[in-house]
């Protein structure tokens, strides 16, 4: 019986963005589009490009590992800004008074 050792690829990775420089190009196309129209939707891209980032594939240099933790720590704040604006919205939605009454 042979064993098979087959080397199991991060689930962070991606291997249609196969370097660290087409991750980092395809996260500053998605700041370009949320500095222009913020979402929370652009966010959880950007967040989600910061996490595959973070992958051990991408470690080509100490100066990479430490832009991608900034850049997901970043990208998270932005994506709970998001969230928490949007709670706030749901609850001065149902808590404002109606014009009727007085």
């Amino acid at each position: 019986m042979q064993a098979e050792f087959a080397i199991k690829e991060n689930d962070l990775f991606d291997p249609d963005l196969p370097t660290a420089s087409a991750v980092l190009v395809s996260l500053s196309c998605v700041a370009t589009r949320y500095a222009i129209n913020p979402s929370e939707d652009l966010a959880l891209l950007g967040c989600s490009l910061a996490q595959t980032l973070n992958a051990p594939e991408y470690a080509e240099s100490h100066l990479i590992e430490s832009a991608a933790k900034q850049l997901l720590q970043d990208w998270q704040a932005l994506l709970q800004a998001h969230r928490e604006f949007s709670l706030q919205q749901e609850v001065t939605d149902f808590v404002t008074p109606s014009s009727t009454l007085q």
